[in-house]
């Protein structure tokens, strides 16, 4: 989970994650790489019992590099992360995902990509979905209304760092997140398709992310909804 001063978001983050994985009785790793943070988000994180790694790049795609280049190259410790006594000894081919610090994914999460996982997907594409709001919300359905364009049945077009899974095989084939300041998602998966993975779109694990306009990447989720708002 990369953030940069998401001390406002992150504990909600942390907490969502946790109680996913709790659900589904399976054996977690979390990771949250601070980047550039001015605020408390680096103590927030190991408060709520993440690993952190803390960088300086000011990168979105960076941050998720840092993040799975940890998991993947230095054993778990139960004393940086409690989450690793929560649930049973982790087994096989490692299962990686990623969230945003400013979103909540739902209790069925991670049972989701198991489900998934088991009929042959190496990598696992969801949705989002908005923050609700009291009273009229014109632009979250301006939104959705565009959303849906692109989805059909159980299948869609979307790319969402916020809401993305696969194998550390998978991953490790096409050499993992390029250090991109937005986009890094769409990079990924664009290498991802032209390997031998098997990709699968998912609607049935939406995350809910924020609503805010001004965001962290110079062209990431924040951007679109503030067009929708100008």
């Amino acid at each position: 989970m990369p953030a940069h001063d998401e001390a406002g978001t992150i504990e909600a983050a942390l907490t969502a994650v946790r109680a996913s994985a709790l659900h589904a009785g399976i054996w977690l790793r979390l990771i949250v790489v601070a980047d550039a943070c001015t605020d408390e988000t680096a103590r927030l994180a190991r408060s709520a019992g993440a690993e952190v790694v803390v960088i300086e790049a000011n990168n979105v795609g960076a941050a998720r590099a840092a993040g799975f280049d940890h998991a993947l190259s230095r054993p778990a410790d139960s004393r940086d992360s409690p989450t690793t006594t929560d649930a049973s000894t982790p087994a096989g081919e490692p299962w990686l995902a990623t969230t945003d610090a400013d979103s909540q994914v739902p209790l069925d999460w991670f049972s989701r990509q198991a489900e998934h996982r088991d009929r042959g997907a190496d990598v696992v594409l969801g949705t989002v979905i908005l923050a609700p709001v009291l009273g009229t919300d014109p632009v979250g359905r301006a939104w959705a209304a565009d959303y849906a364009q692109q989805i059909t049945g159980s299948r869609h077009s979307h790319i969402h760092g916020a809401n993305l899974a696969f194998t550390a095989q998978a991953y490790r084939a096409v050499n993992g997140f390029s250090s991109l300041a937005d986009d890094e998602d769409v990079d990924l998966v664009t290498r991802l398709r032209r390997s031998d993975a098997v990709l699968v779109t998912a609607t049935d694990m939406p995350v809910m992310t924020s609503r805010r306009t001004t965001g962290r990447a110079p062209r990431g989720f924040a951007q679109t909804l503030g067009a929708l708002h100008a």
